[in-house]
């Protein structure tokens, strides 16, 4: 039996316990969504502001994430209008003690793609979400997922092709 997405009771406690599960999920999330380092604390912020303003209105019987995905993908948007530059494209999030030219690569190549594909990779393929639940987040169709994924791994693998310089 799966463990509940929430703790019982819509409390405090309850709140409290989401925030220390999901943060490194939406810190993680703000910066694939192309949110810049610096602005990712502000970020976190303010999604959890947007769940405890709106904390009545959950549905205790449904999975959170999704709920706090979409929420963070309206922040990184909001931020990307609000500071008028260039998108930083995917942002590495992990700093590693030591450089992985292979992970190096595919962060460069994730960059490449359109945000619409780069999110369902992203989504499916790294945070391990099912094509169903991304079709929630992403608020589409499921056939748009798996039409996305399949376009966005053709485009990943032409992307590390061109970077590895090979013909």
């Amino acid at each position: 039996m799966r463990e509940p997405d929430r703790p019982p009771g819509g409390g405090l406690d309850a709140f409290d316990a989401i925030y220390e599960r999901e943060f490194d999920y939406v810190w993680r999330s703000l910066g694939r969504l192309g949110m810049p380092t610096p602005d990712l604390a502000d970020g976190v912020h303010e999604v959890f502001l947007v769940l405890h303003r709106r904390w009545a209105e959950i549905d205790p019987a449904r999975p959170i994430r999704p709920w706090l995905f979409g929420v963070a993908r309206r922040v990184a948007a909001a931020s990307g209008r609000k500071a008028r530059r260039e998108p930083a494209g995917v942002v590495e999030i992990e700093a590693p003690a030591v450089r992985d030219p292979q992970r190096d690569l595919l962060w460069a190549a994730l960059a490449t793609l359109d945000d619409d594909r780069r999110l369902a990779v992203i989504l499916h393929d790294l945070e391990g979400h099912t094509a169903p639940e991304v079709a929630v987040m992403l608020e589409v169709p499921l056939n748009t997922v798996y039409s996305r994924l399949r376009l966005a791994r053709a485009d990943l693998l032409a992307a590390v092709t061109k970077l590895r310089g090979a013909p």
